[in-house]
């Protein structure tokens, strides 16, 4: 039994639009889903599973929807809910929706590049990540797509290179089927943190323990993405990876600890 568990990577969906949202995750990727998006499911799943803090992640695909979406997933902030703000490429008053965000009590910002409808070196995205970095606040970028290559390892490593001071965790180990790239690119960085959501499932467990001692388990994180897994089966996935009891405790709960600055 760990000492504590923390679910870094989750989405929930406002009731009215979740099932919805959670049709179009599973049009898209052609993955069964463990939940309907709603976050009810996921806080249940959490309480069941005795996980200690739970991090909120949901995505704005129009700009219109930037201040609803903060507003949203501030309001589902408790002790042991932790929610991350959105921001979109053609939202002109991000800088104000940065105080803001900080001011709602979010912990950092989520990206999508695939559904927001840009590539993450963007130049016009540069300005945004800039101002990211000087708030201090971790960036969740979802990485790898079998469809495009707007999430490519290449240009997050291209982008950590151009904005100094900038803290990003790379979803998906580093890029969904793309963890040769990953390895290349973004791999020992120390501004990097990987998170294991939609790829430990995809990979046989002697290659995720190569690829997380590979970046080094001080920088992973453990995550569901749900609605695509819940913690019962994912925490299963995860001990079959066979991981030391030091490493396993890095994972699941002390780097994200100390990356959003909680008190043990």
């Amino acid at each position: 039994m760990y000492r504590k568990v923390v679910d870094f990577h989750a989405h929930a969906f406002h009731d009215k639009i979740a099932e919805k949202a959670a049709q179009n995750l599973n049009e898209y990727y052609g993955i069964p889903l463990a939940g309907n998006g709603m976050f009810q499911v996921v806080l249940d799943s959490m309480r069941e599973n005795r996980i200690d803090k739970l991090v909120i992640h949901a995505t704005a695909t129009k700009p219109k929807q930037v201040e609803i979406i903060n507003n949203y997933v501030a309001g589902l902030i408790t002790p042991d809910i932790i929610g991350f703000g959105t921001l979109h490429r053609d939202y002109e008053g991000y800088a104000a929706e940065l105080d803001r965000i900080r001011a709602l009590g979010l912990r950092g910002i989520k990206f999508h590049p695939v559904f927001q409808g840009f590539k993450i070196d963007d130049a016009t995205m540069l300005p945004m990540y800039e101002k990211i970095a000087e708030h201090g606040l971790p960036i969740l970028m979802h990485m790898g797509d079998k469809n495009c290559d707007d999430a490519t390892p290449r240009r997050l490593a291209s982008v950590l290179d151009s904005v100094s001071g900038l803290t990003v965790v790379a979803a998906h180990l580093g890029g969904f089927s793309e963890w040769e790239e990953a390895e290349k690119y973004i791999f020992g960085r120390e501004n990097v943190y990987l998170d294991t959501s939609s790829a430990i499932r995809f990979l046989e467990p002697e290659r995720a323990k190569k690829l997380i001692r590979s970046h080094g388990a001080d920088r992973v994180l453990f995550g569901t993405d749900y609605p695509l897994a819940l913690h019962k089966e994912e925490l299963e996935i995860f001990d079959r990876i066979g991981l030391s009891e030091e490493e396993a405790e890095c994972v699941l709960w002390k780097n994200a600890y100390r990356l959003l600055h909680l008190s043990e």
